[in-house]
């Protein structure tokens, strides 16, 4: 099996170490997808992903493997729905990004060293440590604690093993010669972009729905993963439509789900499911932050 980084290169036609080994004419699909971009095919294995389709196998080098769902996707030829991604146009970079996260961009930059050295060691992309999004809540809220580590973003309990103690470490290092800054609340939760509609998938989704027919009966009926609904529901949320909390949870499943991103840090989807013992998934929590942060 290979990382995600070396199938998007033979699907393209990039010249990888795997294919001059096994040589082009073993690899059936050497250059079947070079019609398409290098960030297409990642953004779509990234949807794999989330779909739960494919996962990251255990292993020093983080290839991709197939779940029982994409076992089955392939057997039944199901048809699966992907989210496209906006193509936007590129700008020259000005102070910032929109949406980032203020923080102590000085700590930051320190984080992605620790975060580099780390993913060089175990032969990974930089992505599978930590996120920029979870360095830079670091750096803006100054973990120094593993309960306090516990609460970023993108931490459970592996990544609270693996590597907490390289980043606590020059967390409390670099506080040692350096006060700690501090931001905009506001800053830290900016409210849920508004979409502006829905795709025809989306809407004939939100209109059985409507109609009373639960979750799994439109997953079922449409040949669709229940995953793929519960992301066009959300997605109806995200675009104004007046879904209520009582159509997904009860009030002791709210309670819960509520507690437990209390405990492991706003809208931490992995520290979330981990206190919760597995028993939501990513979409039903999407659908929980896509209730709660409304406008």
């Amino acid at each position: 099996s290979f990382g995600l980084n070396h199938i998007v290169e033979v699907l393209t036609g990039a010249d990888t170490e795997a294919v001059r080994t096994r040589g082009h004419n073993e690899v059936s699909t050497y250059g079947i997808g070079r019609d398409m971009k290098r960030d297409a095919w990642q953004s779509i294995g990234r949807e794999l992903l989330r779909l739960g389709l494919v996962e990251v196998a255990p292993g020093k080098f983080a290839t991709l493997e197939l779940t029982e769902d994409g076992l089955a996707a392939l057997r039944h030829r199901t048809s699966i729905t992907l989210t496209k991604p906006i193509d936007v146009p590129t700008k020259t970079k000005t102070k910032g990004r929109a949406g980032e996260i203020e923080c102590d961009e000085a700590l930051f930059d320190e984080l992605r060293t620790v975060r580099k050295t780390l993913a060089d060691e175990r032969n990974v992309p930089a992505y599978v440590i930590f996120s920029d999004v979870a360095l830079r809540e670091m750096a803006r809220t100054y973990p120094t604690t593993p309960s306090e580590f516990r609460r970023i973003p993108g931490v459970g309990e592996q990544k609270l093993r693996d590597f907490s103690e390289p980043f606590l470490r020059a967390i409390t290092t670099y506080l040692e010669g350096k006060e700690r800054k501090t931001f905009d609340a506001v800053a830290a939760a900016p409210p849920m972009k508004r979409r502006a509609s829905l795709n025809d998938s989306e809407s004939e989704t939100l209109r059985r729905f409507q109609s009373g027919a639960s979750i799994d009966e439109i997953a079922r009926e449409r040949g669709f993963l229940r995953g793929t609904i519960f992301g066009h529901l959300a997605s109806a949320i995200e675009a104004g439509t007046p879904l209520t909390w009582e159509q997904f949870f009860t009030p002791k499943q709210r309670a819960e789900i509520a507690a437990a991103f209390h405990e492991a840090g706003r809208w931490n989807f992995t520290g979330a499911r981990e206190l919760l013992g597995g028993k939501y998934d990513n979409d039903e929590l999407r659908i929980f932050r896509a209730l709660a942060t409304r406008g």
